[in-house]
Order: C-alpha cells, then structure tokens, then sequence
C-alpha cells in the first residue's frame, strides 16, 4: 500500500497533467472560435456588444409582510428568515394592510 506521501506526490502529478491537458484543450477551443468567428464575420465588438445590449432588471424592493414589534424589524418573507421569526408562529408578525 502506498504512503501518504507517496499518494500526494501522484496527486500533485496528476493535477499538473489536468493544467496542461485543460491548457491545450483551451487553446484549440479558442482557434475553432476565432476560426468560426472569422467564417460567419462575426467582430470581437459584436461577441462583446451582445451582453451590452441586454437591458438589465432592476431589483424591485419587496413590501415588507411582518413585523417585529420589539424592534420594529420588517421582513418581506423572501429569503432566509431573520432571527427574530425564525422557529415562531409568522402569523403573530403579519403586518396588518
């Protein structure tokens, strides 16, 4: 059975081999991209324009749906619970309409 030592030192081998097996992958990724790009006549400003084009959705501010009396915390009921309603009863904080 191999020791420890020896196992991390084929480990840190065969990760060295992934990096260069990724790195070459990479590049012949890369030269089917650049050649397809130069057969459709697509620019490196349209690739990078395309996202730019994209109008992004603004975060809407959610109402706040309880309340906690004591401190007068508010939560939307979106997300992780906070603290202060986490394992109670929600009903006992619904902010009244």
């Amino acid at each position: 059975m191999p020791t420890l030592k020896e196992l991390l030192a084929q480990r840190e081998a065969l990760q060295d081999q992934l990096n260069v097996a990724r790195q070459r992958q990479a590049e012949i990724v890369l030269a089917e991209i650049v050649a397809k790009m130069g057969e459709y006549k697509i620019s490196l400003a349209e690739l990078m324009g395309h996202n730019s084009q994209v109008k992004a959705v603004a975060a809407v501010a959610a109402t706040p749906k309880y309340r906690d009396a004591e401190s007068g915390a508010t939560w939307s009921g979106r997300g992780r619970a906070p603290h202060w309603i986490a394992d109670k009863n929600r009903d006992d904080f619904l902010v009244s309409a």
